[in-house]
């Protein structure tokens, strides 16, 4: 397969993954409320995708990428709210990967 199509079917792939979680989120949020979803985007996804990018380049590549997408899901008071309710190392990790203070 020629490059150019390989690149087409990783970015199908990363945007059915991308649909994928943000509908688990929606649902959760809907049937368990922000920080059930939360807890699943941030405090399990997001966390396990941070500590995979540190020993993989294309994950490290792709963390930008979601990290925006975690923006667009959540407001900046939901997320700053749910941060300030973690544990301090937990904190400090959220905030360093969201760009919070």
């Amino acid at each position: 397969m020629p490059a150019a199509q390989d690149g087409v079917m990783v970015t199908k792939r990363r945007a059915h993954d991308e649909e994928a979680w943000r509908n688990a989120t929606k649902a959760i949020r809907r049937r368990f409320g922000a920080k059930s979803a939360l807890d699943y985007l941030i405090g399990e996804k997001l966390l396990m995708f941070a500590d995979t990018a540190k020993d993989d380049p294309k994950f490290a590549k792709e963390l930008p990428r979601f990290l925006a997408a975690v923006w667009r899901v959540f407001n900046q008071y939901e997320v700053t709210g749910y941060i300030a309710s973690r544990k301090p190392a937990t904190r400090r990790s959220l905030r360093h990967l969201l760009c919070l203070r």
